[in-house]
């Protein structure tokens, strides 16, 4: 495998100063960054989860709306369980080349906003773990575009969990508990919980609901190994559904949608008036989970045919001078940034925040950078997607394996 060792050492440092790699966008007119198995109309997440034994047509995909055809490239990056960047060489982890060219992108067309739809099939790795998909510039691997995280699991372990009301009445109305299972093979030499890493994920989000995870109980005979969580360790907040607006056409009013605005050069959409749902009772509506989907309603084509959007987002409450307020879903990887910080229109009596968006249906909610329940709220009925993502690092290996994974749905 050929590669310019001296830049691989710069890359490598520069990450490890970094710490943790995050999913991130580094270049505005790069939009709609999409790791899955297709583009045509599937439920988009954040943080994609991939059956090593089942690899192979999974596409990273993203838009460039500055239209410069660039000559942009592809490279792997692993990571520990922490998503800090490995000590394995390129050999050790995959099984082709890396620093692939992305040649070939498509032009929109029909679009008031053109851009270039870039496409390239992932590459298949050998060992099992967290990886980094980085595009990158020009051959320049500091010009970097973009990162994006995905894993990658193997069937060596059986991971057994439930998702019920918490059990402590004063959280049995606004919390939900998981118990945990996991049941390990007689190849794998398991006697303590050293190198035994566990992750619990909500709605395909990054934070992990099991930060005080307490010593594992280890049943040799049996093969199994439990938690058993005496202070509430495994308990979590349950959230509330996420609201929704359909960006899928720009002829029609779609579901949520208040008003249509067309200009020669744009078109935008205005979200009907939320407001905040944390002091009403629970109801029930139908979601992705955060997660989002493109389409375009008048044409099948929805990877190269949807139209670029600026959408108005609308909160109806008073101001909260000590907060700060952000728009968030998997479209922006829930992150809380000056892109979707609200403004507070004093005339309006409301939050506002204009997002360029691609035609579609999207998940969002409203949230703070303090604790704040009344945006959305807390409900043990919510439905949510979990995720438990079992890390060990076998002896003698200098890597966290990603040996076991389950996907619940709640209830």
């Amino acid at each position: 495998m050929k590669f310019n060792g001296l830049t691989f050492v710069f890359l490598f440092f520069s990450l490890s100063a970094l710490g943790q790699i995050k999913s991130k966008k580094f270049k505005s007119e790069v939009q709609t960054i999409v790791l899955s198995r297709s583009e045509e109309k599937t439920i988009i997440t954040d943080n994609p989860v991939v059956d090593i034994a089942s690899q192979g047509n999974y596409l990273l995909s993203f838009d460039d709306l500055a239209m410069k055809n660039l000559t942009y490239h592809l490279r792997i990056i692993h990571c520990q369980a922490d998503w800090k960047p490995s000590t394995l060489s390129e050999i050790e982890y995959l099984q082709d080349f890396n620093d692939v060219p992305i040649r070939s992108p498509r032009n929109s067309f029909g679009t008031k906003i053109p851009y270039l739809h870039y496409q390239i099939e992932i590459p298949k790795v050998r060992i099992s773990g967290n990886f980094i998909a980085m595009v990158y510039a020009q051959r320049n691997k500091r010009d970097t575009v973009f990162t994006k995280r995905f894993s990658v699991y193997e069937n060596a372990l059986t991971v057994a969990a439930k998702i019920s009301f918490a059990r402590p009445n004063n959280l049995r109305n606004t919390h939900q508990a998981i118990d945990l299972t996991i049941l390990y093979p007689n190849q794998l030499m398991l006697n303590s919980d050293d190198g035994l890493s566990i992750i619990l994920r909500k709605n395909y989000q990054t934070e992990n609901w099991l930060n005080k995870i307490p010593r594992a109980q280890i049943n040799g005979q049996e093969r199994r190994i439990t938690f058993p969580f005496y202070d509430n360790e495994n308990v979590i907040p349950g959230g509330n559904e996420f609201r929704l607006i359909n960006l899928s056409s720009t002829q029609q009013k779609m579901t949520f949608v208040e008003s249509i605005r067309q200009s020669d050069a744009f078109t935008e959409i205005s979200t009907q008036v939320e407001v905040p749902q944390g002091n009403y009772s629970y109801v029930q509506r139908p979601d992705f989970d955060g997660a989002f989907v493109i389409d375009h309603y008048e044409n099948g084509n929805s990877s190269v045919a949807s139209d670029y959007i600026w959408c108005n987002f609308q909160l109806k409450m008073e101001e909260l001078p000590n907060e700060k307020i952000y728009v968030v879903g998997a479209f922006n990887q829930f992150e809380k940034n000056a892109d979707n910080l609200m403004e507070y229109d004093v005339s309006k009596q409301m939050y506002v925040k204009r997002i360029r968006l691609k035609q579609g249906i999207y998940n969002y909610q409203f949230a703070s950078n303090l604790p704040n329940t009344m945006l959305e709220g807390n409900y043990s009925q919510t439905e949510n997607t979990y995720e438990v993502l079992v890390y060990f690092r076998k002896p003698g290996d200098r890597h966290d394996s990603l040996l076991g994974y389950n996907k619940l749905t709640y209830p």
